[in-house]
């Protein structure tokens, strides 16, 4: 099981910095997408990422992935921001991924990870055959950014969002299955899914298995009282370290390790949305994320 780190989650403004944490840490991948020296992956140049390109090899490190929030961006509260069914959308979104695999191969990055389609307004009461034919021209978008990513010789990894057409494990499965393309994998972080109301099990697994490039790992909280009879595992409360939350992640960590080995295990603990009683230090959060995660994979 291989590991790797979001750096802007180290908590470290100089991106030099960061990179010598995770090196001391222990990290031999990254991954890159805020914190760049004032820029994100979204608005770095391709002159400036050369020269933190530098950095890295120095630092012993390599880059996972690229991600991006500029392609299909998520609006967690108000409108979306964009029009799924706007070609013109789409068009820019190829000039965006096209920067973007530039910048991969800057990087030496095999992953570029982005979103698909926002879901619209009120999906959840759509008919079945109005969700179907949504969740197939989502799949035919993907497609074509897909071919993209070929003819760049880059994989594209999608990730699973509340606000998106691939909100949970079963969306990201349809969603690759309809696409159907060999450059199209999976992004999954696992608790997301926690969030978007399917609690994260082997069995939710199944709808992904063989298809995950890539995972967010971190820890959650259960909702307080929030447990029944119909819903026995609760809801999603707020993210957590993990080892001391309220995930069991041993089931569906080893079931990755069987049947996706190829995936990385990327530790990205959302640290400024952890309750304040967690707050230790983002590198402490890391250190103590990345040692409970190890622990399981070496059972």
């Amino acid at each position: 099981m291989k590991f790797s780190v979001f750096t802007d989650m180290l908590g470290f403004e100089t991106f030099s910095d960061a990179l010598k944490a995770a090196a001391e840490l222990g990290f031999s991948s990254i991954d890159l997408r805020a914190k760049l020296d004032g820029d994100t992956i979204d608005t770095i140049s391709l002159e400036k990422a050369k020269e933190l390109k530098t950095q890295i090899d120095q630092h012993g490190l390599h880059v996972s992935s690229v991600s991006s929030w500029a392609v299909n961006s998520c609006a967690f509260s108000g409108p979306p921001k964009y029009d799924s069914h706007d070609e013109g959308h789409h068009r820019q979104m190829t000039e965006v991924l096209d920067r973007l695999f530039d910048l991969a191969e800057i990087f030496d990055a095999p992953h570029v990870r982005v979103y698909s389609l926002h879901r619209p307004e009120g999906f959840d009461q759509w008919t079945d055959e109005q969700k179907e034919a949504e969740y197939r021209y989502n799949a035919s978008i993907m497609r074509r950014h897909a071919q993209h990513a070929e003819r760049r010789g880059k994989m594209l990894l999608v990730e699973n969002e509340p606000p998106t057409m691939s909100s949970n494990a079963k969306e990201l499965g349809l969603l690759i299955r309809y696409a159907d393309h060999p450059r199209l994998k999976i992004n999954w972080d696992i608790l997301n899914g926690w969030r978007a109301g399917e609690y994260p099990t082997v069995e939710a697994y199944e709808h992904v298995k063989e298809y995950v490039w890539q995972t967010h790992i971190k820890g959650a909280y259960r909702k307080a009282d929030s447990a029944t009879d119909e819903h026995p595992f609760g809801e999603f409360g707020n993210f957590a370290i993990p080892g001391q939350d309220d995930y069991d992640h041993k089931p569906v960590m080893s079931a990755i390790a069987k049947h996706d080995p190829q995936a990385v295990m990327t530790i990205d603990p959302h640290y400024m949305s952890l309750d304040e009683k967690d707050k230790l230090g983002e590198v402490e959060v890391i250190r103590r994320s990345k040692l409970f995660f190890e622990s399981i994979a070496a059972d």
